[in-house]
């Protein structure tokens, strides 16, 4: 919404403030949101013997 706005004052003339909110770290972001704007996203579906491979590093914390 905020480039659409911005791109309408270009267009008439109109000089403004546009605040918007930025969330997230566009360092590690960008590159997944620019595949799945561009529609070559795959999905991947981890095996089960990844996944247990995985879950095998989380340490155990006793709460």
């Amino acid at each position: 919404a905020a480039i659409d706005e911005a791109m309408a004052c270009c267009e008439t003339g109109e000089a403004k403030t546009i605040l918007f909110g930025l969330s997230g770290t566009g360092y590690f972001d960008m590159t997944a949101y620019e595949k799945y704007h561009d529609g070559i996203m795959t999905d991947y579906i981890p095996t089960d013997e990844e996944l247990e491979r995985s879950f095998a590093g989380i340490p155990n914390v006793n709460l």
